[in-house]
């Protein structure tokens, strides 16, 4: 049992208008079983929007099935992860804002469990899910950290559940596959970042929630089994270079010209010496080439943010 178990009776009395946003492209494999999960989940009010990035399979007219109990937001492309979001979030009426992934079937009490440290403590303004591989018994998800360089890992990835991973803490990100946002942190950071069309997005939002003074929590009495590999083939060179994309962005973004040479650059050149680096050679390369030009303008537009930060009383 969470030990941020709140009264039935308060609960019943503050129950949040919660909106769950689900993106789809091309997910006709699980859109049926993710959907019946999530209106099966006891949790109330909540409103279901599906956004639809332009999907070419049947997963459209799949969603279209449950039109009478869902909100579908159809566009034309595919604008990518952030994009997609933000449209079904702009829409959303709820208090609380979910994002869950396709790819996902939630179990019983999941809603209620996930929102369960906003409704005890104001200052939390992210919450994730315990995530497990298909098997419901190896994890995939147990919290969020970064290490100096941006590289980004899962707490407990691939190891058999235990009792240590089903304690709820305090986390660096939580991972969009389920992920509770409280209004009040979408409307201060101004949402999920579009300039990261695959990766980072939602670290990158986490960081800027902790920016603003709230906290990041891991809840494991929420718990989702995720696919994971739908989408971009895991460990294919692209997904090596969307991945590194997306982490020289974060990088260059919110930390400045000192970080980088005094923290950043001494991580990287010891990761290059730890991991078995060929296999991420040509795609991190390319990332590098990509990214690293951009790199005085991020750092001008951080100075000139930190001046105008400092007037401000």
């Amino acid at each position: 049992m969470s030990i941020l178990l709140v009264s039935e009776e308060h609960a019943e009395k503050s129950s949040p208008f919660v909106s769950v946003i689900i993106l789809n492209f091309n997910g006709n494999k699980f859109i049926q079983r993710c959907l019946q999960s999530v209106l099966a989940d006891s949790y109330e009010p909540k409103e279901i929007i599906l956004v639809d990035n332009a999907s070419r399979d049947d997963s459209l007219e799949l969603a279209r099935s449950f039109a009478d109990q869902i909100t579908i937001i159809e566009n034309p492309k595919n604008y990518g992860f952030p994009k997609g979001c933000n449209q079904g979030i702009r829409q959303a009426k709820g208090d609380i804002i979910v994002l869950l992934n396709i790819d996902t079937v939630v179990r019983k009490d999941w809603l209620n469990a996930l929102i369960e440290p906003m409704m005890s403590d104001a200052k939390i303004g992210v919450v994730g899910s315990k995530l497990f591989f298909l098997d419901g018994k190896h994890i995939q998800f147990a919290g969020g950290w970064m290490r100096p360089n941006c590289l980004t890992y899962h707490e407990g990835y691939g190891k058999p559940d235990s009792a240590k991973y089903n304690v709820p803490h305090e986390v660096e990100y939580i991972t969009g596959a389920s992920m509770a946002i409280r209004r009040e942190v979408l409307e201060r950071t101004g949402g999920l970042d579009e300039g990261f069309p695959l990766y980072y997005d939602d670290l990158d939002l986490c960081y800027r929630a902790r920016k603003a003074g709230f906290g990041v929590y891991y809840q494991p009495d929420s718990v989702v089994l995720h696919f994971e590999t739908f989408g971009t083939k895991k460990n294919s060179h692209i997904y090596f270079y969307k991945y590194h994309r997306g982490r020289i962005r974060f990088l260059l973004k919110n930390f400045g010209i000192r970080y980088f040479v005094g923290t950043f650059l001494p991580a990287e050149i010891r990761w290059y010496k730890e991991c078995n680096f060929r296999q991420q050679l040509i795609p991190l390369a390319s990332a590098y080439l990509t990214q690293f030009p951009k790199a005085p303008y991020y750092w001008i537009r951080g100075f000139v943010r930190r001046r105008i930060l400092k007037r401000i009383p």
